[in-house]
């Protein structure tokens, strides 16, 4: 976790596609008040509502557009939206990945 000024910020690893929409490879989100995965999204739509957009559609459900790693294991096979994240998690979206 990153510190800016007296405000720690959660920093959040991007790839793919969501690179380009978020412009950058990390997104620095502050801490303070993410104890969920879902937490977690709406600090994103606030930080960059592009973003936020690909991961929850227009009634707060997940699109399937973006794959949410907390320590490297999807949420889907956790809590989804409610996993606990913490202080020490490495979190990652990442869109999902075919190939042929």
């Amino acid at each position: 976790m990153l510190r800016r000024g007296s405000e720690m910020l959660k920093t959040i690893k991007l790839f793919a596609t969501l690179r380009d929409i978020a412009g950058t490879k990390e997104l620095q989100i502050p801490a303070d008040g993410i104890k969920t995965a879902r937490d977690l999204v709406r600090a994103v739509q606030q930080a960059n509502p592009a973003l936020g957009a690909e991961i929850l559609d227009e009634n707060g459900e997940m699109t399937g557009q973006v794959h949410i790693l907390v320590n490297g294991r999807n949420i889907e096979w956790l809590d989804g939206l409610d996993t606990p994240i913490s202080d020490e998690d490495t979190l990652v979206l990442i869109p999902p990945v075919a190939g042929g």
